[in-house]
Parts: structure tokens; sequence; C-alpha cells
């Protein structure tokens, strides 16, 4: 029995139980064309239905997953009016205020001083920056940024002190406590680019403990990898 057969025989049973009246083979005929046609119509609205929704769905997904993977990587630029490096913020990092006027190049700015960019990060973490003119190189600068650091601030001779890299150019770290024997973590960073010396400091406001000098230093470092020095 073929399909047609069992339309046939679906029909003639279902006229069983209607009121007496002539059916003939054409009726029935006539049902099964009536029937194909509404599967039909049914099956090709279905299509039509999923041929919009799923480039609709896929679009949706292409957006969101696209700002899922773009948002967390997209920094907010900062370029310094007066020392021209350009920062790359990151997770909590900002821009609290810039320089109103350039460094002279005297003297050791602290975080307050109008002479410095100054950033917030993490955990109370803050970091400034400043620059001058100098004609020495990198070894000589560090030297000479210790010994103004520890003039004038209370800071103990440095406890770490080790080579990285800022904007590409060779760069010293080095930490101190300020005052000495107090665990305040004070670190700072320098290079020399074109006759500039770049200077880029932290230490955590919020009085932390040394349990807390890994984060700081971590969050220091993650700003100091932002910078990007004038060519």
């Amino acid at each position: 029995m073929n399909g047609m057969d069992r339309h046939l025989r679906d029909l003639l049973e279902a006229a069983v139980g209607e009121p007496p009246h002539r059916v003939s083979a054409e009726a029935v005929h006539r049902r099964v064309i009536r029937r194909r046609v509404v599967e039909f119509t049914a099956g090709a609205v279905a299509v039509a239905a999923l041929a919009v929704i799923i480039p609709v769905g896929i679009g949706a997904l292409a957006r969101t997953l696209g700002s899922s993977t773009t948002g967390p990587a997209t920094a907010r630029m900062v370029t310094s009016r007066h020392y021209g490096y350009t920062e790359a913020l990151r997770g909590r990092w900002r821009l609290v205020s810039q320089a109103t006027r350039p460094w002279d190049g005297t003297g050791a700015p602290g975080y307050d001083a109008n002479v410095v960019d100054l950033y917030q990060g993490p955990g109370g973490v803050q970091a400034w920056a400043d620059a001058a003119p100098t004609s020495t190189n990198l070894e000589a600068y560090t030297a000479r940024i210790i010994r103004l650091s520890r003039a004038g601030h209370p800071c103990s001779p440095p406890q770490t002190d080790q080579a990285i890299m800022i904007g590409g150019a060779p760069a010293r770290l080095v930490g101190m406590q300020c005052p000495a024997g107090s665990g305040f973590l004070v670190e700072i960073a320098v290079t020399v680019r074109h006759g500039t010396g770049f200077v880029f400091a932290s230490q955590n406001s919020s009085g932390a403990t040394p349990t807390d000098q890994p984060g700081d230093r971590a969050a220091f470092s993650k700003f100091l990898a932002g910078i990007r020095l004038p060519p």
C-alpha cells in the first residue's frame, strides 16, 4: 500500500461516521490534493521563517562574541602634555591629573607635586611620572634619581634593582622603603631616550603592609607595560 492508498483509506474511514451521503472517488481525490497543498504551504512557511531567523541569530552571536573578546582588551590612551609619552590604561588604572608645568630636573617630586602626571590604580596603588633633559646614560641617570629621592625623602638604599624594558627602551627598576625601615614600598623606574630622562614611580597610598607588596608590584608592572615613549 503506497501513500496515496493510505490517504484514501483514512478519508473513507473518516466518512463512515458522517451523515450518509454519496462519497465518490473524485471527491476523495480532491480532499487528498487539498491536504497535500496545506502540508506543502506549511512547510514552505517554516522554511521561509528559518531563512530569516538563522542570519539574524548568527549576526547577533557574532556581535556578542566580538564585544566579549574585544571589550577587556580595549585600553584608554593618555598622552602626557608635557612629557610626550603615551600610557595605555587597562583594568582599574585611570588618570587623576596631568602636570601643570614641566619638571626642571631638580629635587624629587612626589605624587602630589604639580610637575607630575598622576595615576590611580587598583587597591590604592598610585603611579606618577615626570621627565627632564639629560646628557647622561641610563646608569648615571638612575644613580642621580636615587640620590635625589634619598635626599628629598627619608628613603632606604635600594633593596631591589633590576633591568627592565619600558616602551622598548632599556630601563632600571629599583625598590626602596620610604622612610627607611617602615616597610612602605616605593618603586622607581628610570629610562633615558634621545636625551630625555623619564621617571615613573609608584607607592600604595592606603598604607599597605609588606604583605600587599606582591600585588602592588604586579599592578605597577602592568602600568609600565602600557608606556610608549616618544619617537
